[in-house]
């Protein structure tokens, strides 16, 4: 991502008032000497359990993150920030787990369900369950030894 397109990033942000916790960056140096750009929004324990995770938001991403922010405008003032959430939510065609809800406006819980249907969300859940399961069990067996 250039400069210019993380600055279009971050007036959207500023746009929504959200400046401290919600998006991470890093700035590295090219080879030839120019500058790359990267910024994620942060989406830690949104989708599963006990994660430290975050969605990159790309040039090609910058159009979702304005709808997204088009979307929100209007609902309740607390709902907006929910920007990152639902842009994450949205590029991973993901709903958050069903706890995230709670306290959820309803326009606002329309939204995320768009983003894929119960029975997919459904099977995140599965598989999510079952890869705890698998790691409550490796530590189990390390443990009788």
């Amino acid at each position: 991502m250039t400069p210019d397109d993380a600055a279009e990033v971050l007036a959207i942000f500023a746009e929504a008032e959200l400046f401290d916790g919600f998006l991470l960056w890093r700035v590295s140096v090219t080879p030839d000497g120019g500058r790359d750009v990267r910024l994620s929004v942060q989406c830690s324990d949104l989708f599963h359990w006990a994660t430290a995770d975050f969605e990159d938001v790309t040039t090609e991403d910058v159009p979702l993150l304005r709808a997204t922010l088009d979307d929100l405008t209007g609902l309740r003032s607390s709902d907006e920030g929910e920007l990152g959430h639902l842009f994450a939510a949205r590029k991973r065609g993901m709903r958050p787990q069903a706890p995230c809800y709670k306290g959820m406006s309803p326009a606002l819980a329309a939204l995320y369900d768009a983003c894929c249907t119960g029975q997919e969300r459904a099977a995140a859940d599965e598989e999510d369950a079952a890869w705890w399961i698998a790691v409550a069990r490796k530590a189990r067996a390390r443990d009788a030894r």
